[in-house]
Parts: C-alpha cells; sequence; structure tokens
C-alpha cells in the first residue's frame, strides 16, 4: 500500500469518526456525560485497534526486512567492486 492511500484511509477514517461522533452527540436519547462517556470509550477503541495494527504491521514489515537482508547478492554484482 502506498503512503498517500494509508493517509487518505487514517483521513476518511478520522472523517468518520468525528461526523459520527457529531451525529451521535446531537440524536443521542442519554445525558450528555453519558453520550461524553460512550464517545470518549469509542475513540478509545478506535486509538487501540490503530494502535494494534500498526504494531502489527511493524512486526510483518521487520520480519520481511530479516527476510531480505539475508538474500545473497549475485556474483556479478559482487565483481563489480
Amino acid at each position: 500500500m502506498r503512503l498517500n492511500q494509508v493517509l487518505g484511509f487514517l483521513g476518511g477514517l478520522l472523517s468518520g469518526v468525528i461526523v459520527g461522533a457529531a451525529v451521535v452527540t446531537l440524536l443521542a436519547p442519554q445525558s450528555g456525560t453519558e453520550t461524553r462517556q460512550r464517545i470518549t470509550d469509542k475513540v478509545h477503541e478506535i486509538i487501540d485497534a490503530g494502535k494494534q495494527t500498526v504494531a502489527d504491521k511493524r512486526q510483518q514489515l521487520q520480519g520481511e526486512y530479516s527476510a531480505a537482508i539475508q538474500i545473497p547478492l549475485p556474483s556479478s554484482e559482487l565483481e563489480s567492486d
């Protein structure tokens, strides 16, 4: 995935969270305190999921990097030195 695609996705996700929170706040049948608590809980869930996704991706990329650096260079590239 390219960086622009990731940033676009994250921008859309953030926009959706903001719009969703605004709609919930305006249309919620609970008190303001309960609504704020629900929004806070949901934001924390989203942040935790994002952190887990980043950690998973980092681990995957580190594994790919470790595998890639163990690939020997072709002999023609070694001779050019």
